[in-house]
């Protein structure tokens, strides 16, 4: 028989059911972290489930924030600034695999019974420690298994997001599904083209953070979500590398800064994987934009926002070819010009999370051999970019160059000398430079004669020389 569960709540979670049940109301904590607590994963954001209704939640708090009143939600900040969530018990009226009409209930059993799945459906009275557990939650965490609460096909009927949450469940807690329900979620995955794009989205986004989100996109590919939501994602499902880059969105570090777009630019690669990070075919600009067009039509159809799309573009574009071990430092250089520091480093550890995954211990090697001379280059401070150079666009028009794109043609060429040898990068020596390339070019004819009326005054765009 299980043990009776013991509970540590942050400090103001319980002061903030402590104060309810002064005034006269239940308290429970409920949903994700009793069934965390259970596991053994501490969190700090509780949810509490009250009799109160919003109204008198916001009269009793002072602090409160209207976070979903039209669902009996009210954001309430502790003594220590934390926020957290306290809704009124509610029951369906009326659902219809996207939303649900609901009205208050009276009784915790009542809140529970409308929820979906037995882990998600326990609650702990911090005032009286009562637990209560009336679909059996702690039992199936304890046997790993995933079941729905009551009849599994209402269940994922009345809301089709459902079908994802139980595949992200099944997958980070490594559960087992249920029969019946694993049936009502095969059902219901035709169900999930109906639900807006930012709910799939949000999901996505909890797969991929949690800390190996392989399993849960391996039960995407299996019951047939990648069809309706990533078609772009599904063909090759079934072969070896289409798996061992799953196992790379795993070796990407759950807790690294740049997790959640590099995690999505890995998995967005399924379709053209490839070991080695040097070969890229034979048209590598064109095979870039194709991954990148890839890439943007699932972070389009999920609704992505303008810059995350383009920064995972950015890197699915030039996710090959890499530079190589032998590649002077100015080929170096070149390449971290046209793709920048930070992508540059998350361009290698996409790189290195597939050959980690693959036990490819020697494409490893020259990859952090590689990326070493990479972080080399970037600490000298190497001038990178155009704008890294010690004169600009005035200083050549001082020169006699007429405002326009011959300007930046010339800052261009410039610049590609200087990632030759970045010791040009000295003011005379760039003036000195641009003066030759400009007598060369026979842009010397735009000064004034010497000698005329305007000679030594701008004229028409230009400026005297010297």
């Amino acid at each position: 028989m299980s043990e009776r569960p013991g509970f540590a709540p942050p400090a103001d979670a319980l002061e903030i059911a402590d104060t309810l049940e002064n005034q006269g109301f239940q308290a429970w904590a409920v949903g994700g972290a009793i069934r965390d607590e259970l596991l053994g994963h501490p969190r700090e954001d509780w949810d509490l489930a009250t009799d109160a209704r919003p109204d008198e939640v916001r009269r009793v708090f002072p602090r409160t924030v209207p976070l979903g009143i039209e669902h009996g939600t009210v954001g309430v900040l502790g003594q220590r600034g934390t926020m957290f969530e306290v809704t009124t018990f509610r029951r369906d009226i009326e659902t219809d695999g996207r939303h649900a009409v609901v009205e208050y209930a009276a009784s915790i059993d009542e809140d529970l019974a409308r929820r979906d799945f037995t882990i998600n459906a326990m609650a702990w009275r911090p005032a009286d420690d009562q637990f209560v557990d009336p679909w059996g939650g702690q039992v199936d965490l304890e046997r790993r298994i995933l079941r729905a609460v009551g009849d599994p096909a209402q269940r994922v009927a009345e809301d089709y997001l459902r079908v994802l949450r139980g595949l992200r469940f099944a997958g980070r807690f490594r559960l087992t599904i249920d029969p019946e329900t694993l049936a009502a979620l095969e059902d219901g995955v035709d169900g999930t083209a109906t639900l807006s794009a930012e709910r799939v989205r949000e999901e996505l986004e909890k797969v991929l953070a949690g800390e190996l989100p392989s399993a849960s996109l391996r039960l995407y590919a299996q019951l047939g979500v990648l069809e309706i939501w990533y078609p772009e994602l599904a063909e090759g499902r079934d072969e070896a590398p289409w798996e061992q880059n799953l196992d790379a969105v795993d070796e990407i570090s759950a807790d690294g800064a740049d997790m959640r777009l590099l995690r999505l630019a890995r998995l967005l690669l399924a379709p053209f994987v490839a070991a080695d990070p040097l070969d890229a075919g034979e048209d590598a600009e064109a095979a870039g934009d194709v991954r990148a067009g890839v890439g943007h039509a699932v972070l389009q159809r999920l609704r992505y926002s303008n810059a995350d799309q383009q920064a995972v573009s950015h890197l699915l574009r030039h996710y090959q070819p890499l530079v190589s071990p032998i590649d002077s430092a100015a080929r170096i250089r070149e390449w971290l010009s046209v793709v920048g520091a930070d992508p540059a480093r998350q361009l290698f550890e996409l790189h290195l999370a597939y050959a980690r995954a693959a036990g490819d211990e020697e494409t490893t090697g020259y990859l952090e051999h590689t990326l070493k001379r990479v972080e080399d280059e970037l600490l000298a401070g190497s001038p990178l970019s155009v704008t890294d150079l010690v004169i600009g666009g005035g200083d050549l028009m001082a020169l006699g160059v007429r405002q326009g794109p011959l300007v930046g043609l010339l800052l261009d060429e410039l610049h590609a000398r200087v990632l030759e040898d970045p010791e040009l990068n000295d003011p005379e020596v760039l003036t000195e430079m641009a003066r030759e390339l400009i007598d060369a070019a026979g842009l010397g004819e735009l000064r004034p004669p010497e000698g005329s009326p305007d000679d030594g005054k701008e004229q028409a765009g230009w400026e005297e020389a010297e």
